[in-house]
């Protein structure tokens, strides 16, 4: 404790032996510091406060098109308001930084003491880089905020806060226009993307029609439909052939019963009386199938009347009858009736037997071509699918981006509203001027402080006794006052340098 006493004592009376040295900075300083901080130049800054508000209409009925994060597309409109041509238009309605002073501060103080220099005006990209510095618009509450602030540093308070509304003016219309440029190009793009897709859809359609044309019942949804049909078919030949098996033996049975019918006459016909025979046995048959008008009937019946004409000129015994002459079928018609109905039922039977089998056939080489038919129409069906939930998928969203424009144009989407309008700032946002003369004032004591020490650093002696015993480890025995009688010869300077030269020495 006693050593820190010595020291600071020893450290006073360095700076009262050299106080001018202290003093003349500190005061020299402080004075300026002071001087400076009454006359550099005042800035102001008005702010004003803008709240985002959410669409009217709830999310889950009109997605909105622009979901981008709010400090995101704050960093767009501060790129966009402060591009060149806005911020040429404003400085020049409110002829900003057409002085000097506005673009240096200390321009200020040397024309308040007097001195003017021949400064030129700021440059266009000089303006635009300072305004530029002093806008400023931060997000509110972090990047999830829901409100930014917009302010600006000018010297004159009423155009500051003018521009600041104006500022605000600009950031309102430049989101309503950006949200509707958003929506109508999102529009616009799923509308060609829709017509695209439309146009791919349709010719996926037109190939899944025509395989489906070309190989109808050959379908792989057609398969059980067409094994159901085969198993039918295959049935129904096995019934066929039954049911012709039992037809032949039937017509055996029936020709077998006609022909036992047959009674020959007594006297064998002449070749006349066969060939009558014969023509009467044609005649009966086209009758059971043809009427009497029809010309093979009556050709028959004018040659059966040739011939009884020729076989009664020949025998003169009169008419030849017919029953004595006909056939068997004729004189027994039921098991003649009998036998023409199975015969039509055997060519019946026969034409479906091939229909069937036709048929049959048919449906078996669709069965066989039935997996490469699948592997196609699957593909086709896959592509079409994609294409369709593709288009699906972009009417629905050219459908929501549509409302979403709507929703833009008639204000009833996400919006800008200022809460807290720019007012006219009654106080200087800087420089502070109280911080300025303090720190000039401390800056001035440290200034004088440092000097001091410098000088004494630089130039060394021995100024107290106990100094001189410290570094001797000798008692001093006297001490001679230096006497003066006024001004100091030069002598005397010389010889006053030297016993201080000599003191360090020792």
């Amino acid at each position: 404790m006693e050593t820190q006493l010595k020291a600071f004592y020893r450290q006073l009376d360095v700076i009262l032996r050299r106080k001018w040295l202290f003093i003349m900075p500190a005061v020299l300083i402080s004075v300026v510091g002071i001087f400076l901080a009454e006359t550099l130049q005042a800035y102001y800054r008005s702010s004003t406060i803008i709240m985002v508000e959410r669409q009217q209409v709830p999310e889950s009925y009109v997605t909105p098109a622009d979901k981008t994060p709010f400090n995101q597309r704050l960093n767009t409109m501060r790129q966009q308001v402060m591009s060149r041509p806005k911020l040429e238009k404003i400085i020049n309605d409110f002829h900003l930084y057409q002085n000097a002073p506005a673009g240096n501060p200390f321009v200020a103080v040397l024309k308040k003491i007097g001195i003017n220099m021949n400064i030129k005006p700021l440059t266009k990209e000089e303006m635009l880089d300072k305004m530029a510095s002093d806008i400023d618009a931060r997000v509110i509450g972090g990047s999830s905020g829901d409100a930014f602030s917009i302010s600006y540093i000018g010297t004159d308070p009423n155009v500051t806060m003018q521009v600041t509304n104006t500022l605000a003016s600009l950031f309102i219309e430049e989101n309503l226009k950006a949200r509707e440029e958003y929506a109508e190009g999102t529009a616009e793009f799923l509308s060609h993307e829709l017509d695209n897709a439309r146009k791919g859809l349709e010719s996926q359609e037109k190939a899944v029609k025509a395989f489906k044309e070309k190989y109808m019942g050959g379908l792989p949804q057609e398969l059980d439909a067409n094994l159901r049909t085969l198993d039918r078919l295959q049935s129904e030949l096995l019934s066929i052939t039954a049911a012709e098996k039992n037809s032949k033996d039937r017509k055996a049975m029936l020709e077998a019963q006609l022909n036992q019918s047959f009674d020959a006459p007594a006297s064998a016909p002449d070749s006349s009386a066969l060939e009558l025979r014969k023509q009467q046995h044609e005649l009966a048959r086209l009758l059971s199938i043809y009427n009497e008008n029809y010309p093979d009937v009556i050709i028959a019946k004018k040659r059966v009347s040739e011939l009884q004409a020729l076989m009664k000129r020949s025998s003169g015994a009169g008419e030849v009858k017919v029953a004595d002459v006909a056939p068997p079928e004729v004189r027994n018609p039921l098991v003649y009736k009998d036998l023409m109905n199975t015969r039509a039922e055997l060519d019946s039977l026969r034409e479906r037997e091939k229909q069937v089998s036709k048929q049959i056939k048919d449906y078996e080489k669709r069965v066989e071509l039935t997996p490469a038919n699948e592997q196609k129409f699957d593909e086709l069906s896959r592509d079409y699918n994609v294409s369709l939930k593709n288009y699906q998928t972009l009417l629905e969203k050219k459908m929501n981006a549509k409302l979403s424009e709507n929703l833009e144009k008639r204000e009833k989407g996400e919006r800008f509203t200022i809460i807290d309008p720019a007012n006219t700032p009654e106080k200087p946002y800087k420089p502070n001027r109280l911080a300025i003369a303090i720190l000039s004032v401390f800056g001035g004591l440290g200034a004088g402080l440092g000097l001091v020490l410098l000088v004494e650093y630089m130039n060394p002696a021995f100024s107290r006794q106990e100094d001189l015993e410290e570094a001797l480890r000798l008692p001093v025995l006297a001490i001679i006052p230096e006497f003066s009688s006024g001004k100091k010869t030069k002598s005397a300077k010389n010889l006053s340098l030297v016993k201080r030269k000599k003191a360090g020495a020792i």
